[in-house]
């Protein structure tokens, strides 16, 4: 692979991916920035059959050539391609030219229905005026004036009569005039009258069917999480709604209490669908405006950790089925690593930790509440000062519910321990942070959105699969791992919250 020259510092690279880090890093240019200002040639980024901007590709290829699949199949290279296929298989230009093909279409429709074309027919001739006559008032849409002002080309007008026939195959009828083959139109559906917006482009395509006589599809696992929440939940609940943070769609929002649920399935809500990182977060904070929670939930959660999960939900939605007990009640020591380890695999999200400090919480000998702590991770770039300490789990047994216990763990660690500052991370997907607000930390930063890996459907902590001293310095720890078969998805961010002495 031949090295690669900066235009702007002439610093050579060895790849294009180490000359995207670089731009990225150093100059702070996009790749489509960078190529449009050094790169660019004269004319490019203009489809070369109608003219139309082109999508960026990438900084070694540029711009695509055509702007759309249509401009691609209707170019020459295109076209030169499948006549040549065609000449191959049937030998004439167009299958359809195919005296073989021709007869046997003849054949089988004479056979069916006694024409030699479907249009012959009296019952499609008869079904095509009738609906004309009930939309434009003409047995012929030809015939109408007003289709006709609104068609600008002869072109344009042959899409129309497509699209008049997939609306009518697809029981829809047309309120609003268009231009161009990306406009939005006004439909209605004949059956349930249900008025809504789409692209004429979706119709061509064969979409844009009515929402509400063809509902968005679930998949097994959603319509699990969805019947889990209409059996505790009494209130009024929406699917699918897009009317709170349009034109976002909210799975699962209950008006009454402010809460919405997502349900992320791994590989749609995965960077193999989505683009953008910051997906999640723009949700998350949207509904924030909007004063509502927004829970994430993970795909993978629901499988494995269905029952924590449950549990939360059941405490966010203030529905409190567990036994009370008072913290004053229970006693504070000490636990061994494998007992810790048991109860977070069992009531934490995350599961089992590497802590130094683990603290549980007993009543009447058994144990009910946990709380963590340790000297920051690989994760956190560990701390050297030991007086700086990380509160890394707290959980307790979804059979209980325990107020003040979160406050006594912290409050026995703070009085027998050597300390400085705590600090904590609550995760944004499932956790505003009231908590930490309620047992004396303060917000001291909100971190940007980070990533799991993703393989066989279940997500892999990004430093499991750390950059090994070996491999490659020049290229991106993530593009190493895509060639390995793993994709990132990303979360929300979380906020931090911090604890110091001096202010206590």
């Amino acid at each position: 692979m031949k090295p690669i020259t900066c235009k702007i510092c002439n610093k050579i690279c060895k790849s294009n991916v180490g000359l995207v880090l670089h731009i990225t890093q150093t100059h702070k240019l996009s790749s489509k920035e960078y190529y449009y200002k050094y790169l660019k040639k004269e004319g490019e980024g203009l489809c070369t059959l109608c003219g139309n901007k082109c999508n960026f590709k990438n900084i070694s290829s540029g711009y695509y050539k055509y702007c759309s699949t249509k401009c691609s199949a209707n170019s020459n290279i295109t076209k030169n391609k499948r006549i040549k296929t065609n000449l191959e298989k049937y030998g004439d230009n167009y299958g359809f030219q195919n005296n073989n093909i021709k007869e046997k279409i003849r054949k089988t429709n004479l056979e069916k229905y006694g024409v030699e074309f479907q249009s012959q027919r009296k019952e499609i001739k008869n079904k095509i005026k009738h609906s004309n006559l009930e939309k434009y008032g003409v047995e012929y849409v030809s015939q109408n004036n007003i289709i006709k002002n609104n068609i600008k080309n002869t072109k344009l007008k042959t899409q129309f009569y497509k699209v008049l026939d997939l609306l009518e195959y697809n029981n829809l009828k047309l309120l609003s005039r268009y231009e161009h083959n990306r406009d939005e139109i006004i439909l209605e559906c004949i059956i349930c009258n249900h008025i809504y917006k789409n692209n004429y482009f979706n119709i061509q395509q064969g979409g844009g069917k009515c929402p509400n006589c063809f509902p968005v599809c679930k998949s097994n696992k959603e319509y699990e999480l969805l019947n889990f929440i209409k059996n505790i939940e009494s209130s009024e609940i929406y699917e699918n709604y897009r009317k709170v943070i349009s034109p976002y769609e909210l799975d699962i929002y209950i008006p009454s209490k402010n809460i919405a649920i997502e349900f992320d399935g791994i590989y749609w809500h995965s960077e193999k669908n989505i683009d953008d990182k910051n997906y999640h977060l723009n949700k998350t904070n949207l509904c924030e405006e909007k004063n509502i929670k927004l829970i994430h939930i993970f795909e993978d959660e629901w499988i494995y950790k269905q029952d924590i999960v449950k549990s939360r939900l059941k405490q966010i939605l203030g529905i409190n089925n567990s036994i009370r007990i008072h913290a004053r009640k229970c006693i504070i020591k000490e636990i061994l690593p494998k007992i810790k380890n048991e109860f977070l695999n069992k009531y934490h999200i995350q599961g089992e930790d590497k802590s130094n400090i683990k603290l549980g919480a007993f009543y009447k000998d058994e144990l009910i509440s946990i709380m963590t702590f340790s000297h920051g991770s690989i994760s956190r770039k560990k701390l050297n000062d030991k007086s700086i300490w990380e509160l890394s789990r707290f959980c307790s047994n979804n059979k209980y519910h325990i107020p003040g216990i979160a406050s006594k763990l912290l409050t026995y660690f703070k009085r027998k321990y050597e300390w400085k500052d705590i600090i904590s991370y609550a995760d944004r997907r499932w956790s505003d942070g009231n908590l930490y607000n309620k047992i004396g930390f303060e917000l001291d930063s909100i971190t940007k959105p980070n990533y799991w890996y993703v393989k066989n459907g279940v997500r892999l902590h990004r430093f499991n699969l750390r950059k090994k001293y070996h491999e490659p310095k020049d290229i991106p720890e993530w593009v190493l791992r895509s060639k390995e078969g793993y994709y990132r998805i990303w979360d929300c961010g979380h906020l931090k919250f911090k604890m110091n002495r001096r202010n206590k």
